[in-house]
């Protein structure tokens, strides 16, 4: 399973983290990869001939089937899930960062929880189509949009700000602490969540927690020693407010389906041991 990335233009860097493209080729494996839960959303158009599966690991734990030639809406994820295709698979993407879809398209990302579901929008599905020059294309759209007046306006509250304390926090600031930063009550910031996210601030907080020991961990190179690598590990944890081993791991697995010690010796070694990292 290949999978690119291509940069949004600058206009709508705040709202896209990226426009991907990905596909199954004979004789490569592994023919699955595990999403971990990082409070995005995507739009995914099956541009291929074969059906796509997404298997999320909540909510109702059932497959989901993505047919070719429709456009499906990815929504904000509370547990990891794992994407399988067969030989032939093409799936083109956009990837929107937190709120990043409401605010582009108005529309709240509570019936997306936990699941896809199909977003019907025949010109948008038309253009993903074609994978060749997929950015570029798909910036003119926005741009053109945005030039025609036709992006709505999705709230008066500024999620991007919201976005950006909790990241530059590590998911450690607190609900109160939003709240009376954004001069809302604690009832209104949670239905801003639920529009512009699909969940909770304080479950995106825990998202975001783990998203930043993710990221520590891929930076924490040359520790391979097991002592070593398992001390900094849990002395990484504590510093992001995992109080035990238990809750780390708890969390962890609930995120990402591996255990943080399988994932942290992945990186060290990109060993994956047949399973989809």
């Amino acid at each position: 399973m290949r999978h690119y990335e291509f940069v949004p233009g600058p206009d709508w860097q705040k709202h896209i983290a990226a426009f991907w493209m990905l596909t199954i080729d004979a004789g490569r494996e592994p023919a699955g990869m595990r999403i971990y839960a990082d409070g995005c959303a995507d739009l995914i158009y099956n541009a291929g001939e074969s059906i796509a599966y997404f298997f999320p690991m909540a909510g109702a734990q059932q497959a989901i089937p993505l047919y070719p030639r429709r456009l499906y809406l990815g929504g904000t994820m509370t547990a990891y899930g794992v994407l399988k295709g067969e030989v032939g698979t093409l799936l083109t993407g956009i990837r929107f960062w937190p709120g990043g879809f409401y605010a582009l398209f108005a529309q709240p990302m509570e019936p997306a929880l936990d699941s896809t579901i199909e977003f019907p929008l025949d010109q948008l599905g038309t253009l993903m189509g074609q994978p060749e020059n997929l950015a570029i294309r798909l910036n003119r759209w926005f741009d053109d949009r945005s030039t025609h007046g036709m992006l709505p306006k999705a709230g008066v509250y500024d999620f991007v700000y919201l976005r950006k304390r909790m990241y530059q926090s590590a998911g450690l600031i607190s609900v109160e602490t939003l709240a009376d930063e954004m001069h809302v009550s604690q009832k209104t910031l949670e239905r801003i969540f639920k529009k512009n996210v699909g969940i909770p601030p304080k479950e995106f907080l825990r998202i975001i927690r783990f998203q930043e020991l993710l990221k520590r961990l891929r930076n924490k190179k040359g520790e391979n020693h097991a002592s070593v690598a398992k001390e900094s590990l849990l002395q990484t944890a504590f510093e992001l407010g995992y109080y035990d081993h238990a809750h780390l791991t708890k969390e962890f697995k609930k995120y990402s389906g591996l255990l943080p010690s399988e994932l942290s010796n992945f990186y060290k070694t990109g060993l994956s041991d047949g399973q989809y990292f």
